[in-house]
């Protein structure tokens, strides 16, 4: 049986998605949900949550237990998922999974798409139809539970499309998987695919990286910090550089940046 506390997820990697394609015979292409990675095992009608550390989450989500039990069948089944706030039909940040307390409208939800033991078999060794398979039959969706959804495909455009169609409902972007078994820890077998966001700020401090690969950057907005990234890149104080990031959320004044990375220097500006 998995050890929950231990058990590494698979974590998704980054790539270019027609070499992805060419190297595979047919690949699964899901939506990508915004949310907290979790694990979920319910043995003998009881269910216990893990974030990716391995340590426990349970409490934290006690008003979706219920539901989220009736929702699996079978009494010994570890599941893989992401647990997102959803509002009006929408996944929102992932910043909203962490509030205190559900705000007017918002429900979470636990949006699954893998599963890693299934009674006494180690599913997490099976490809990923067999996967797929299973989980169609262990999933029964309701209000706090529900299956990512998925097709099939060998066609970049039929890609493409999708990530197109995703994108302008608002959605975080896609992901990408090929039909192996599942490798806990690794980065290899999955790929995800998001729009680019950069924004152009100014370094105003640096500092060394105690592993001496690179240097730590202060960035800013006008008189405004914004936060810090790391890079190799040799920035001096007063560049401008562009810098790539995943969201930008409101912080009274100004914002901040979800995973900022140095792209490059503006000589340009």
């Amino acid at each position: 049986m998995i050890d929950v506390t231990k058990f590494k997820p698979q974590l998704v990697g980054e790539g270019d998605v027609e070499v992805f394609l060419f190297n595979n015979d047919g690949v699964f292409v899901e939506p990508k949900i915004d949310g907290v990675r979790i694990m979920c095992h319910k043995q003998n009608g009881q269910i216990k949550l893990y974030a990716r550390s391995g340590t426990e989450w349970t409490q934290r989500f006690t008003s979706v237990l219920d539901n989220i039990a009736k929702g699996i069948c079978g009494s010994n089944i570890i599941l893989d998922g992401e647990m997102a706030v959803v509002k009006d039909g929408k996944v929102l940040s992932s910043n909203a999974v962490m509030q205190k307390q559900m705000q007017p409208g918002q429900k979470l939800v636990y949006f699954v798409f893998d599963m890693l033991e299934a009674g006494d078999i180690l599913m997490y060794k099976e490809c990923q139809l067999t996967r797929k398979q299973n989980l169609q039959f262990a999933i029964e969706d309701n209000e706090n539970i529900c299956l990512v959804p998925f097709f099939c495909t060998n066609n970049i455009v039929d890609i493409r499309e999708f990530y197109k169609n995703i994108v302008s409902k608002g959605i975080e972007g896609i992901v990408i998987k090929n039909c192996s078994a599942y490798h806990p820890g690794a980065r290899y077998n999955w790929l995800k695919l998001k729009p680019m966001r950069t924004v152009d700020l100014t370094i105003i401090e640096r500092r060394d990286r105690k592993d001496k690969l690179g240097w730590i950057y202060t960035m800013a907005e006008k008189d405004k910090i914004i936060g810090t990234a790391t890079s190799q890149l040799d920035i001096q104080n007063g560049m401008m550089v562009e810098v790539t990031y995943d969201m930008k959320y409101p912080k009274e004044d100004s914002y901040k940046l979800r995973f900022p990375k140095i792209l490059r220097i503006r000589e340009d500006k």
